[in-house]
């Protein structure tokens, strides 16, 4: 993939802001990083989002290691969601790879559409 030196400057800045995000939110930043690859690289949406998991994961670790430092951390619900995410993960990930077309687009949008519903009320 060739990159031009604009491309390179928005990927930097929008990951920027996405580690931001992630660190100051505890999570969203993987949607930055799924948006910026659809529209600056032109990735499909299942490859967005697969590698989007990779670009946070050193990103959540290192937040959680600020936290964890901080003592801004609750063992108990830690150890009990960690069983939940993990789960899930793997399902997600196992299906994310078995979607055709645009499905994984159309799931991606009514996820942060109920969210920001969510959210809002």
């Amino acid at each position: 993939m060739n990159l031009t030196a604009k491309n390179k400057c928005f990927l930097v800045a929008l990951s920027a802001l996405a580690g931001f995000v992630n660190g100051f939110l505890g999570g969203g930043g993987g949607v930055i990083v799924v948006a910026e690859m659809l529209a600056i690289l032109k990735l499909h949406q299942k490859y967005a989002q697969a590698t989007a998991l990779l670009v946070i994961l050193p990103l959540t670790v290192v937040s959680a290691i600020v936290y964890l430092v901080k003592g801004n951390v609750d063992w108990i619900p830690t150890l009990w969601t960690s069983l939940g995410v993990v789960a899930g993960g793997i399902a997600g990930a196992l299906l994310l790879s078995k979607l055709k077309g645009n499905v994984a687009k159309i799931i991606f949008a009514l996820v942060l559409i109920a969210g920001g519903i969510k959210m809002f009320f």
